[in-house]
């Protein structure tokens, strides 16, 4: 509170110093030229008046301009505060931001490998299923290749004894006479009694 006195009071000592420089500067030149006692007179009241101002300036402005000075410095505070807030919590905004993006990645990691795992594994079950509809396809095939060669073989085989009949009946009916017929039809009625 000292500390501010002193300062206004400097200020003003400043100001009055300032001031009569100007006023004694311009007069100091001009006193040169005048003779008569009315320039020392308007400087003395000149001085005068300006103790005055300065009187009334330091006895009744001194409190109003400590208290404008004090409100701007609790303003100045306030808004310092308020800034310093505001900081605080944008840093932490900005360090929950990078908190976040951490956890996403680790979960983005995470769900990239439980995807690759999972894709590993369909892929596996493809395969396999490939393979075993493969096995199926291989004995479908062999299945009906046996089949086929089975149905061939007897096909030939029944053509075979058609033609060998054929050929039997054609060489029988030239080889077997009369006789040898009746023979064979006595045997064939023996052996069926």
């Amino acid at each position: 509170m000292k500390c501010a006195k002193k300062i206004v009071l400097i200020f003003c000592f400043i100001i009055a110093g300032i001031l009569s420089l100007h006023f004694l500067g311009h007069e100091a030149y001009a006193a040169e030229k005048s003779s008569s006692w009315r320039p020392i007179y308007d400087l003395i009241l000149r001085w005068i008046n300006f103790g005055i101002i300065v009187f009334l300036i330091v006895k009744y402005g001194k409190t109003p301009i400590m208290n404008f000075l004090r409100g701007q410095k609790e303003k100045l505070a306030h808004e310092i505060k308020r800034l310093e807030d505001k900081k605080e919590g944008i840093a932490a905004n900005v360090e929950e931001a990078h908190k976040t993006i951490d956890e996403s990645e680790v979960r983005f990691a995470k769900l990239k490998e439980r995807i690759v795992r999972q894709g590993e594994k369909k892929k596996e079950a493809i395969i396999q299923s490939a393979q075993n509809q493969s096995k199926m396809m291989l004995e479908d095939g062999k299945r009906r290749i046996d089949t086929h060669f089975i149905q061939s073989k007897n096909k030939f085989r029944a053509e075979m004894i058609d033609r060998a009949i054929e050929l039997a009946m054609e060489r029988l009916t030239k080889e077997i006479t009369a006789e040898d017929n009746e023979k064979l039809t006595i045997e064939y009625l023996s052996l069926v009694k």
